[in-house]
């Protein structure tokens, strides 16, 4: 997995990616991406702010459901 920082003027309506839910996503943008680039999603800001070992035990728990 990787971490693709994007900025968008548009706000867009997404389910968080770790809580699902629902946010606007207001520029920058963090959006989880498999090693060719593909988005799985963003993640919201009230998920980045439990801090960087929280999300990544977070985006584990998420691989291994995309892998099973």
């Amino acid at each position: 997995m990787k971490f693709q920082i994007e900025c968008d003027t548009n706000k867009i309506n997404n389910p968080c990616l770790i809580c699902q839910r629902k946010f606007q996503t207001h520029k920058p943008r963090l959006i989880i991406c498999d090693d060719q680039g593909e988005g799985y999603g963003d993640i919201c800001h009230q998920c980045i702010a439990k801090g960087g070992n929280w999300v990544q035990s977070q985006l584990q728990k998420f691989s291994q459901k995309v892998l099973a």
